[in-house]
């Protein structure tokens, strides 16, 4: 028995890294998974969403892959239709897409950068959001989960204007989700994951200095789990760092 049995979750960008990491934990757990990304990876970055499916069938999964850009409104409703058509639910939204431009000033940002990756990096939480909240409102239970980061909160951590603005604006976006939609028994949290050893990271060149302090994408599998499970009177409109799951959230501390 897995602690997800009976549960259909979604996980954008899920053809690689920390979203094929989470997919495959979900459908472990028992989920049936609907996986998301684009058909082609805009900077060339190695792994599919078939691949993703068919790690999650080889292991005795259930999957549903639709290509999907988050940045498309037309797109997102119809994944999110055909998500409910087949299984009759959503349970959890994890919305991990997202895409990065760091070690670059503003001058150096033209004006289509910017817009392309707020598009993405906000708008994609916005849509996918906006389309499955129907859903789980008339179900008055679900999960959601928005990926957060240190770079949203400390202009240390070299961020820089676009990619650490559009994550401190995922996290008010989830802040004030959570108390929007408390009364459905909606649970809206932010995961910051960490340093990670993903096909994303390794294209940035810096990331070489503290390769061997990161962690494989997996180790943030528990975590996730346990956001899944969670509604809006048990744990919602937080921002849990998964180097803190088990130390100051978690199973028997929240």
């Amino acid at each position: 028995m897995g602690q997800m049995d009976g549960m259909v979750a979604m996980v954008t960008g899920a053809s690689r890294g920390l979203g094929r990491a989470i997919a495959r934990e979900y459908a472990r757990e028992g989920a049936s998974v609907v996986i998301s990304a684009r058909s082609q990876s805009p900077t060339g970055l190695a792994g599919t969403l078939e691949e993703t499916a068919s790690d999650i069938r080889s292991a005795g999964g259930d999957v549903l892959a639709v290509n999907c850009d988050v940045t498309d409104e037309e797109q997102v409703n119809d994944m999110v239709r055909r998500a409910v058509e087949r299984y009759g639910r959503i349970d959890v939204l994890f919305n991990n897409a997202g895409t990065m431009v760091l070690g670059e000033s503003i001058l150096e940002i033209d004006p289509a950068r910017w817009d392309r990756l707020i598009r993405v990096n906000v708008g994609g939480p916005y849509l996918c959001t906006r389309a499955v909240l129907p859903i789980m409102m008339e179900q008055r239970k679900g999960s959601i989960i928005n990926i957060g980061s240190r770079m949203a909160t400390d202009p240390a951590q070299g961020g820089g204007v676009l990619y650490s603005a559009s994550k401190a604006a995922v996290h008010m976006f989830s802040l004030c989700l959570a108390d929007e939609v408390k009364d459905y028994n909606i649970a809206v949290n932010i995961l910051s994951p960490g340093s990670l050893r993903s096909e994303g990271s390794a294209a940035i060149p810096w990331t070489q200095r503290d390769w061997h302090e990161r962690v494989d994408p997996s180790a943030v599998g528990p975590s996730a789990v346990f956001l899944a499970l969670q509604d809006a009177g048990s744990f919602t409109g937080q921002l849990a760092a998964r180097a803190e799951f088990g130390a100051t959230w978690g199973p028997g501390i929240h």
